[in-house]
């Protein structure tokens, strides 16, 4: 096969390529589908190419196959499913035999597609993928941590997320084992993008999503403490996660960034709940610091969400401190 030839090829799949990414984006019902088809299509182009040709081609077959695993999983059928994740594995297979160290997009990918691919394992539910998941998971970070990965731009952000679907994988388990390796996968997330979230709105979003996954598994914590007055130490490690990550969305609501609000009302009640069982004097400033529009923005302190969540606290205040 010609240089030519494969030009025109890979021409002609890039085609089919933006085409199915953009049936992604679409909300219809049938837009897996109809990505599914332009992916195939692009796949059975890309076939055409000696795999041997180069490393480069080798990671546009395995970019076609996991879009193609992507929209399969978008279908949410068990069927779908297992040809998503022989394409993941495919995939997979096809970037591990690449010379990773040479693009740093390749170990990018690779770990991408070991990332998407323990989110379809968790999605299909059946006994066992949720170890299958976590592996999967542990495999992308483990990718990500190799000297190869040094070069990846956005490496951090990319950490923090498969760090955070980690945390929210053993976040849905009852277990106080799952529990521990959650409230640690949500902190590594947390510690990948401490330097970014004030600056990148993505990893604000990631850091906001760990602390949440913190709150959900500490709320377990608090069921079991019963009338206790000392706070435990995972609860304290919660709680200031959660004062770390209101501020940092009243730090975007002044730039004029209203997208982390959803996270703000759960991380709000959660605090608001810490403080009245525990620190009950320190309530009524925790709730006075986190309606001051001046320190976010009005529109933030007079969404009807954090009016009712602040009324909600303002409830738990004791009378004799009223």
């Amino acid at each position: 096969m010609t240089e030519a030839e494969v030009e025109n090829i890979n021409a002609e799949a890039s085609v089919l390529m933006k085409r199915g990414i953009a049936f992604l984006e679409e909300p219809r019902r049938e837009a897996p589908i109809d990505a599914l088809h332009c992916f195939d299509e692009a796949l059975e182009l890309r076939r055409r190419v000696p795999a041997d040709h180069s490393p480069w081609q080798g990671y546009l077959l395995a970019a076609c196959l996991f879009n193609r695993a992507d929209a399969l999983v978008r279908m949410n059928d068990v069927g779908p499913v297992a040809a998503a994740l022989a394409s993941y594995d495919e995939g997979v297979a096809v970037l591990r035999r690449l010379p990773l160290s040479e693009d740093p997009l390749y170990p990018r990918r690779l770990a991408l597609g070991l990332q998407n691919r323990g989110l379809a394992l968790q999605a299909r539910g059946r006994e066992g993928d949720a170890d299958l998941a976590a592996e999967s998971f542990a495999e992308a970070l483990a990718v990500l941590h190799e000297e190869h990965s040094n070069g990846i731009e956005d490496r951090a952000y990319v950490c923090a997320v498969v760090w955070l679907n980690l945390a929210s994988l053993h976040a849905m388990q009852a277990s106080e084992q799952a529990h521990a390796a959650a409230r640690d996968a949500a902190m590594r997330a947390l510690e990948s993008v401490a330097s970014l979230e004030a600056t990148d709105p993505n990893a604000a979003s990631a850091g906001l999503q760990a602390r949440h996954v913190l709150c959900r598994v500490c709320a377990h914590t608090l069921s079991q403490a019963g009338d206790s007055l000392e706070m435990p130490a995972d609860v304290h490690e919660a709680t200031d996660a959660v004062d770390d990550g209101l501020e940092l969305v009243r730090t975007w609501e002044q730039r004029g960034f209203p997208y982390f609000r959803l996270f703000a009302v759960d991380l709000f009640r959660f605090g608001a709940r810490v403080y009245a069982h525990y620190q009950p004097q320190f309530l009524d400033e925790f709730i006075e610091d986190n309606m001051n529009a001046a320190a976010s923005s009005p529109e933030y302190v007079q969404s009807a969400e954090m009016v009712m969540a602040a009324h909600e606290a303002r409830l738990l205040i004791p009378r004799e401190n009223v």
